[in-house]
């Protein structure tokens, strides 16, 4: 998926609805966001936004009273969001494993620095086997 870039509301809503894991109407996310100051105008902006970026999309009509109410649901989901995030910013797993370990050794958390090089023992026999297999 490409990258979507969001706004500070944006992703303040995409949040909202990941942690929900369900779709929802404008009004059902009013409701639902207690601690959520914005107007209900406001809230079907940034879900309008949010489908034109193509992070959510249309699910179904739901129908409230003598209204109808259009429910959306995610289609960019929260790993894929901050894994292009912190693409874009950079941040490579090799960078993320190397700040990692040098936390453990800073720590001086023996255990964990133990732990860690028995995986990696681990994932290199691997590698070695399938290496040997593939000749």
């Amino acid at each position: 998926m490409a990258y979507i870039p969001l706004t500070k509301s944006e992703e303040k809503l995409m949040q909202f609805l990941w942690e929900q894991g369900k779709p929802l109407s404008a009004s059902e996310i009013q409701a639902l966001w207690k601690d959520n100051a914005w107007t209900k105008s406001y809230t079907r902006d940034i879900i309008r936004s949010l489908e034109e970026k193509g992070a959510i999309e249309f699910y179904n009509l739901e129908r409230t009273g003598k209204n109808y109410g259009r429910r959306f649901r995610t289609v960019l989901t929260r790993e894929e969001y901050f894994s292009q995030l912190a693409m874009r910013n950079g941040v490579t797993v090799t960078k993320m494993f190397q700040v990692e370990t040098f936390a453990m050794v800073e720590k001086g958390n023996k255990q964990e620095m133990d732990d860690l090089i028995r995986e990696l023992e681990g994932m290199i026999e691997e590698y070695r086997a399938r290496d040997d297999d593939a000749e």
